[in-house]
C-alpha cells in the first residue's frame, strides 16, 4: 500500500525517528489503537493510512519469518511442509505477541506431532536460528574437520536431542497408565527391551560381530573403528558421573560423532538424505540396546553405559566412514549418488555390511519384533550380505556389483583365515552341514570369525537337497560324532526340515521370548528343566558374565582367550562333549561340579587323541563315511564307559 504524505508530515515522522521518539521496535510492540494515536501526533488525519501501511509491512515480515523457520526445519519431502506454509499464507491478520506464540505452538505441534509449551517452542526457534548462523559460516572448500562444520553439527545434534526428549516426555506413559489393560503389550515390549539391553551389555562386541564383515572388505576402516570403540568404552567408563544417584548419564561422546556426521559435506549437500535409510547414520538406538534405563543402576550402570556408547558409537563411526568411501568411489565411476534410487541401494549395502538390515514393510512393527528376536536386523544384514541383495527388486546394477564384490572379498578372506588356522593345527570344519562349520576350534573352545554368517550357510545347506552316499536328500553332520544324518528320514520322530528351520530361529529369540520357549518346551538349551531362579537370572545376566561363571566352574585353561574373544564379539562355544543320558545324570548327582566337568574334558581329550591318530592312518582312507562314523562312535563309547567305570556308574 503506497501512502503519499505532505512533506511537513514526512519531516515530522523522520525527525521523531532520528530523535528517538519513535522506534520500529516500539511500534511493533504497540497495539493497533496505540499506533494510531501516536501516528496522529505527527500526521493528523493521515494516521490510519500510515498505520495500515506499517501493519502490512509487519505482516509480510512476520509471514516471512514463519516460512523461513519452516523451511529450515523441514525437507521438501516432509508431508506437513506444504500445509504449514499454506496456513501461514492464508493468515491475513498481524498476530500479537500472545497470538504469535500460540500460532508458533501450533506449527511446532504440527511438525513434531505433539504439543510444546511457549518456552519450549521459543527454545526450538532459538536453537534453529543458532544452527542457521553456524551453517552460514560454512564454505564448500572447508575441510571435513573444520571448526565451523563441527559447531554446526553439534548445534544440530543438540537440537535433535532436545526435541527427542520433548517427544519422549510427551509420549511416555505414566505409571498409572502402564497399569491399564490396553497398555499391557507396550509394558511387555518395554520389559523385553530392558532384559535384552542387560544381557547384551558388559562387552565391546560390535567390531567382532556386527562390524566384522568390514574387516574383510575394508580393513583400514575396520581398524580405525576398532581403535575408536576401545577409546569410546574407556572414556565412558571413567567419565564424570552425573549429579544424583540415579541420574541419566550425558552422551557427549555420541554427540561428538554425530557432530562430525552432521557437519560433513555429504550431509550438507544432501548425499546422505538421498538414501531412504540415510546410510543408517540417523539411527537413534541400535537393536541390541533398545533402552537406556539400565544405565541408571548404581555402579553397574556405568559399565552398561560404556558398552552402549561403544556399540552405538562404533556403528555410527564405521557407517560414516564407509558411506563416504562408497559415495566417493561410486561418483568417481560416474554414478549419480544424489539420485534417490542409487543412493538408497548403496545405502542398503552400507547398512547391511555394518550389521543393520532393512526390514521392509515389517519395519513398522520394529519394536514388537525386536522384543521377540534378539537381533533381527543383524540376521537380515547377514542374509542380504550373503545373497548380495539378490531378492531386492529395487537394487541398481552398480550397487549389486558393489555387494557382489563384498561377498567375494568376505568369502576369500574367511577361506584364507580358516586355511591358515587349519595349517597351524587348529580343528577347522569345512563342511557346511556341520554345526561347527566355519569355526576355529582349539583346546576347549571354538571361535566364530564369521560374525554369525556361518549359521545361515549351515541352515541353507541343510534345508536344500544335497548328494551324499549315493542319495539325494536333506543331510546334517553331528558335531559330536561327525556322523551324517538324514533329515526327515523314514523313522517316526526323526528331525524334519521344518524342525531344523524352527530350531534355528528358536536360537535367535530375545531373552524374554527365550523364557517363554523354555517354559513351553519344559527344557532349556542345556537340557535342563527351567526354574524360576534360572529364568530370572537369564533375563538380567550379561552373556559375558554368564560365560565367565561357567568357565570358572569348568576350570578351562584358555579362559582368558575365550573371555577376550567373547568381549570383542567373537562368539565362543565349548568343544567339550556334553553329558547326556541317564548315566551322565547319575554321575552328575554323585560327584561335585568341578569333577564332573573334568570327567567331560577327559573323555573329550582321549577321544580327540584317538580320532586324530585314526584320521592320519591308511585305514581311515579306505573307510566309507558309514564305517568312519561307526568307528568314531565306538571310540567315544569306550572312553565314556571308562569314566563311568572309574566312578562306579553301571
Amino acid at each position: 500500500m503506497a501512502v503519499c504524505l505532505p512533506k511537513e508530515y514526512r519531516d515530522k515522522i523522520k525527525n521523531a525517528f532520528v530523535g528517538g521518539e519513535l522506534t520500529i521496535e516500539r511500534l511493533y510492540k504497540m497495539s493497533d489503537a496505540e499506533r494510531n494515536s501516536i501516528f496522529r501526533r505527527y500526521a493528523g488525519d493521515n494516521a490510519s493510512l500510515i498505520n495500515a501501511s506499517f501493519e502490512a509491512a509487519m505482516l509480510s515480515s512476520q509471514k516471512a519469518a514463519f516460512v523461513n523457520w519452516i523451511k529450515k526445519n523441514t525437507t521438501f519431502s516432509d508431508p506437513v511442509r506444504k500445509d504449514m506454509i499454506s496456513r501461514i499464507e492464508r493468515n491475513k491478520k498481524l498476530l500479537s505477541p500472545d497470538e504469535m506464540n500460540r500460532f508458533m505452538d501450533d506449527l511446532v505441534e504440527q511438525k513434531l506431532g505433539y504439543r510444546v509449551s511457549d518456552v519450549e517452542a521459543k527454545n526450538i526457534m532459538e536453537m534453529s536460528e543458532t544452527m542457521e548462523n553456524f551453517k552460514n559460516k560454512i564454505t564448500p572448500d572447508m575441510p571435513r574437520n573444520a571448526v565451523e562444520r563441527l559447531q554446526y553439527g553439534l548445534a544440530l545434534q543438540q537440537f535433535n536431542r532436545y526435541v527427542g526428549k520433548l517427544k519422549l516426555a510427551a509420549t511416555s506413559l505414566k505409571f498409572k497408565e502402564m497399569l491399564l489393560p490396553k497398555n499391557y503389550w507396550n509394558d511387555i515390549v518395554q520389559l523385553a527391551g530392558i532384559t535384552k539391553s542387560l544381557v547384551a551389555s558388559v562387552d565391546n562386541s560390535f567390531i567382532g560381530r556386527q562390524g566384522i564383515k568390514v574387516l574383510f572388505t575394508n580393513p583400514k576402516i575396520w581398524g580405525q573403528t576398532a581403535i575408536k570403540s576401545i577409546e569410546l568404552f574407556g572414556k565412558e567408563l571413567v567419565a564424570k558421573a552425573p549429579e544424583g544417584f540415579f541420574g541419566e548419564r550425558p552422551d557427549a561422546l555420541i554427540d561428538g560423532i554425530k557432530a562430525n556426521i552432521y557437519g560433513d559435506p555429504y550431509f550438507l549437500d544432501g548425499h546422505y538424505r538421498a538414501a531412504k535409510n540415510g546410510y543408517g547414520l540417523e539411527v537413534l538406538r541400535e537393536e541390541v540396546f533398545p533402552t537406556s534405563l539400565p544405565e541408571r543402576i548404581p555402579v553397574l550402570g556405568r559399565v552398561f553405559k560404556a558398552s552402549e556408547t561403544a556399540f552405538q558409537g562404533s556403528a555410527l563411526y564405521m557407517r560414516h566412514k564407509l558411506a563416504n568411501a562408497v559415495i566417493k568411489n561410486a561418483e568417481m565411476n560416474g554414478v549419480d549418488m544424489l539420485d534417490p534410487r542409487q543412493a538408497t541401494a548403496h545405502g542398503k549395502v552400507v547398512s547391511s555390511i555394518t550389521g543393520r538390515g532393512e526390514l521392509g514393510k515389517l519395519g513398522v512393527a520394529g519394536k514388537e519384533i525386536n522384543a521377540i528376536m534378539f537381533s533381527i536386523r543383524f540376521l537380515k544384514s547377514n542374509f542380504d550380505t550373503l545373497t548380495a541383495h539378490l531378492f531386492d527388486k529395487d537394487f541398481t546394477p552398480e550397487a549389486r556389483k558393489l555387494a557382489g564384490n563384498n561377498i567375494l572379498k568376505i568369502s576369500s578372506s574367511l577361506t584364507a583365515l580358516l586355511a591358515v588356522a587349519d595349517i597351524l593345527g587348529a580343528d577347522v570344519e569345512w563342511n557346511p552341514q556341520s554345526s561347527r562349520f566355519g569355526q576355529i576350534c582349539y583346546d576347549n573352545h571354538c571361535f566364530d570369525p564369521t560374525g554369525g554368517m556361518r549359521g545361515l550357510i549351515t541352515l541353507g545347506s541343510r534345508i536344500v537337497p544335497t548328494y551324499h552316499n549315493g542319495e539325494w536328500g536333506l543331510w546334517r553332520i553331528s558335531a559330536q560324532t561327525g556322523k551324517w544324518i538324514k533329515i526327515g528320514g523314514d523313522k517316526y520322530g526323526e528331525q524334519t526340515a521344518l524342525d531344523t528351520f524352527e530350531q534355528f530361529f528358536e536360537g535367535k529369540l530375545s531373552p524374554a521370548a527365550g523364557v517363554v520357549r523354555d517354559y513351553l518346551k519344559q527344557q532349556t538349551f542345556e537340557g535342563k528343566k527351567p526354574t524360576f531362579v534360572d529364568s530370572f537370572l537369564g533375563l538380567i545376566t550379561p552373556i559375558s558374565a554368564e560365560m565367565l561363571v561357567d568357565e570358572l566352574k569348568k576350570g578351562n585353561d584358555d579362559i582368558l582367550i575365550a573371555m577376550l574373544a567373547e568381549g570383542f564379539g567373537i562368539s565362543t562355544t565349548q568343544t567339550t562333549m556334553t553329558g547326556s543320558g541317564k548315566k551322565w545324570q547319575m554321575l552328575k548327582d554323585k560327584i561335585d561340579t568341578k569333577t564332573y566337568n573334568d570327567a567331560l574334558k577327559i573323555v573329550t581329550s582321549k577321544f580327540n587323541e584317538r580320532a586324530e591318530k585314526l584320521k592320519k592312518s591308511s585305514r581311515w582312507q579306505k573307510m566309507n563315511n558309514d564305517e568312519r562314523s561307526k568307528e568314531l562312535d565306538k571310540m567315544r563309547k569306550e572312553e565314556t564307559e571308562r569314566i563311568f567305570s572309574k566312578y562306579g556308574i553301571k
